[in-house]
């Protein structure tokens, strides 16, 4: 029996549910997996029951300075074998021979890269699944934007928004072998009734870092809470800025109206937003190393749970939220009018339970984890 195998730079990172759900019940019992780490604190926070080959310099691979790249390049124009890609490693080759895969899903576009050789050599069907920050920061550097030309040889590249899948037809990835698969969620049995309560509860669920703007998220719910005393904010998440969040809440006095969560497991997130009453992201492009969103998961979770989404015009964002009609979409930066449309859905209980009705029939129809395992299964069956 061909089975498949799953490429990952990592192993139970708490951020990656997408990858644990292709781990863990895309195809089980025919699943193996090839991972970089599984070490906490990043990893760990997970496993799956299924053969693993742990490849530790898989991660040191992807992270050489330029001069090093550059280096090994040049060493495999002249002829000599070099070890930016797994073609040589006889133990992996033997693990994908032992297990009979002839498929192979690579998470991310950047790690996916190091395993064309060797997928090509075994005869191996290699789709290569972008995420986010690999087809944004990578696009910068032009080592990797030639690197992605090899995706031309593979069976082809999974992405997750029709706006991701332009960036990969400018980059010069053939347009037949671009396949747009929208991540999916689980979806609740039913939209959980909210009662009339004596405050208005947001919602915000993300590492803080650069491209998900915690500061400007902190500004804009700032502003209208000064204008509806009711809103209260609780924000899940850590990260490297997470102090500058400690920081921005004392400065402006915001200690009874925010509360910090750190990182919690799915589990907890998914309770607090049954608790809640709008869900808010202020998702922006980092303006250092150009890094971006894909599709973000907490959106759609949000809107299965029957949330209405204050967020902000990037990238696949506004595919899955529909301006004014599942929440609403602004310009990234707009502290201003986003205050005002979190305050406009603060004061109109009946518009949030509109616009939370209207997210969920969005998440039923195009979102869910059946119709993206679906879609997967399709494509890989296909080939095994």
């Amino acid at each position: 029996m061909k089975n498949l195998a799953i490429f990952s730079p990592n192993l139970g990172a708490i951020s990656e549910s997408f990858i644990k759900r292709h781990m863990q019940e895309l195809l089980p019992g025919r699943s193996v997996i090839v991972a970089g780490s599984d070490k906490p604190p990043y990893c760990g926070h997970w496993d799956v029951d299924a053969p693993k080959f742990m490849l530790p310099e898989l991660d040191g691979q992807l992270n050489l300075d330029r001069k090093k790249k550059l280096y090994k390049v040049a060493l495999g124009m002249v002829g000599i074998k070099q070890r930016s890609n797994f073609l040589y490693n006889s133990a992996l080759q033997g693990f994908l021979k032992d297990h009979n895969v002839s498929v192979l899903l690579g998470e991310y576009l950047d790690v996916s890269t190091t395993i064309i050789d060797l997928a090509s050599k075994l005869n191996i069907k290699l789709f290569a699944h972008a995420h986010g920050y690999d087809i944004s920061v990578k696009l910068r550097e032009k080592f990797w934007r030639r690197e992605y030309q090899n995706f031309n040889r593979t069976a082809g590249v999974i992405t997750m928004s029709q706006y991701s899948k332009q960036l990969l037809i400018d980059l010069g990835i053939k347009e037949h072998l671009i396949h747009i698969i929208p991540y999916g969620v689980y979806l609740p049995e039913a939209i959980k009734a909210r009662q009339e309560n004596a405050t208005v509860k947001c919602l915000a669920v993300g590492r803080m870092v650069p491209k998900k703007a915690p500061v400007l998220l902190l500004e804009a719910f700032a502003k209208a809470a000064k204008e509806n005393p009711k809103l209260t904010l609780d924000y899940v998440g850590s990260g490297e800025l997470f102090q500058s969040a400690v920081d921005y809440i004392k400065e402006h006095q915001l200690e009874d109206k925010v509360s910090l969560h750190k990182s919690l497991p799915n589990e907890e997130v998914h309770k607090r937003m049954l608790e809640a009453d709008i869900f808010i992201q202020h998702s922006i492009t980092c303006p250092l190393t150009g890094d971006q969103e894909g599709l973000p998961v907490a959106i759609l979770e949000a809107m299965a749970h029957g949330l209405p989404v204050v967020s902000t015009r990037h990238a696949g964002i506004p595919e899955s939220v529909s301006d004014t009609v599942s929440g609403f979409i602004v310009n990234e930066k707009d502290t201003s009018s986003m205050g005002q449309k979190i305050l406009e859905l603060s004061k109109d209980k009946s518009l949030r339970e509109t616009m939370g009705k209207e997210g969920r029939k969005i998440v039923e129809a195009k979102f869910t984890w059946e119709i993206e395992k679906k879609s997967l299964l399709k494509l890989i069956e296909a080939n095994l």
